[in-house]
């Protein structure tokens, strides 16, 4: 395997992946699996001494598990949460970060909530479950 790929793909840093263990230890599902959710906090961010980037990737752990469409990670900054869906085979997720004053893609968006952990969490929930087949 040439060392560069390994380098720049595969290798992540101590500090990454403690987040990622932390966000997979959280993880819950919804409608019958078909929706992950988990989230970081600001507290989090400051014991494992993350940086920019040391999110990356974790809202699609969620995704890759069988029978998820939609996987949603909250990642709590300064002034609420920076949201990011993903979703698999029919859910428009810009459709609903729209919703929340963002956009993207229809399999990957964001948006950013002034809401709680908790209102954000129920309200992308039901906007999703909406959308389920």
């Amino acid at each position: 395997m040439p060392k560069i790929y390994k380098q720049s793909m595969l290798n992540i840093t101590r500090n990454k992946f403690e987040a990622q263990k932390l966000a997979m230890a959280r993880m819950e599902f919804f409608a019958d699996g078909k929706i992950s959710f988990t989230y970081i906090n600001k507290q989090d961010t400051q014991n494992l001494a993350l940086k920019d980037g040391d999110h990356e990737g974790i809202v699609e752990i969620g995704r890759n598990i069988q029978k998820v469409e939609v996987s949603i990670f909250l990642h709590e900054e300064e002034k609420g949460y920076k949201i990011s869906l993903r979703s698999n085979e029919y859910i428009n997720v810009a459709e609903i970060c729209m919703i929340f004053g963002g956009g993207g893609h229809i399999r990957a968006a964001g948006a950013s909530t002034t809401m709680s952990l908790e209102e954000a969490k129920h309200a992308l929930i039901r906007e999703i479950e909406k959308r389920l087949k």
